[in-house]
């Protein structure tokens, strides 16, 4: 599987997590005034995907930097994703990039955009995976936890990652499988997702993208020292 690993948008830490295994960054430049910091990608090194909750006013900004891709906040659906394919294009004859170089890489939090997921598979040639946030839509519909007492998801967040398997099956492109909170059984939940078909996942630290991209549905053999 591959790490999609979050960073916030700060020099030190986008620098440890270049040399992370993750895939891909995806970083945080809300209200920056340029992502300029970012240093010299190299072949081979993790691709970069920045992500701003001021989308609409950084956007410019963002591609100043020639990003692999942009994190579509709070998709809900179609419409979202095509109105940035429009705008990046512009940003992109703007700037001197390819057109149709940037990747959008939608990001499901709420209940209005799980349940237009469906419409993400024809949305665009841009489209790099679909990805979800589970404490974000835990949020949003108002439980109190992400799982049970036993370790399973919830109903509701269960049926929103079925819906993000089935979404990005038929857009074929990968399905992102939420980050696990701090505290969670990481390695139970990379099982669940390598199980369940999901081809990447969002990781919270460097050593879990390590983790992540080596897994291989067996877990390490226990250790027999002393």
């Amino acid at each position: 599987m591959r790490a999609f690993l979050i960073v916030p948008g700060d020099a030190r830490a986008v620098a440890a997590a270049m040399a992370s295994d993750a895939h891909a960054l995806i970083v945080d430049v809300t209200g920056l005034a340029s992502p300029a910091f970012f240093p010299e990608r190299r072949q081979g090194a993790p691709l970069f995907y920045l992500r701003s909750c001021e989308l609409e006013r950084d956007l410019s900004a963002m591609m100043a930097v020639a990003p692999d891709g942009i994190v579509l906040s709070r998709c809900e659906g179609v419409r979202d994703v095509m109105r940035l394919g429009a705008q990046l294009a512009v940003e992109e004859a703007i700037h001197g990039l390819a057109d149709g170089s940037t990747q959008i890489l939608p990001l499901i939090e709420t209940a209005r955009g799980a349940l237009a997921s469906h419409t993400l598979a024809d949305a665009s040639g841009r489209l790099a995976g679909i990805a979800w946030d589970a404490e974000a839509i835990r949020a949003e519909i108002g439980a109190l936890t992400t799982r049970d007492r036993g370790g399973a998801l919830r109903h509701p967040l269960a049926q929103v990652r079925s819906l993000i398997r089935l979404a990005a099956a038929a857009a074929r492109v990968a399905a992102i499988d939420a980050a696990c909170p701090p505290g969670g059984d990481f390695a139970d939940e990379v099982d669940a997702a390598w199980s369940d078909g999901f081809e990447a996942k969002l990781v919270l630290e460097p050593d879990q993208a390590g983790f992540v991209t080596t897994f291989d549905g067996r877990f390490p053999a226990p250790s027999t020292d002393g």
